[in-house]
């Protein structure tokens, strides 16, 4: 990634975070594009475990970005 100053789409992985410091070596900081399919699993998990309104809209939300 030495030289690569952009947008970098990832996964919750959270050894990513170095790449976004101010100090990273090589190149400006980078910024991230998470993933919403990651965030949409999570917010399955506490919907089916707990039947949470707040992650049902959450759900519903992220659908109209497939649409």
């Amino acid at each position: 990634m030495h030289g690569f100053d952009g947008i970098l789409q990832l996964d919750g992985y959270q050894g990513y975070n170095r790449l976004t410091r101010p100090t990273r070596k090589g190149g400006d900081p980078v910024r991230v594009a998470h993933c919403w399919a990651h965030a949409r699993r999570k917010l399955k998990e506490v919907f089916d475990r707990d039947g949470s309104e707040i992650a049902a809209e959450g759900l519903r939300r992220i659908a109209e970005f497939y649409k």
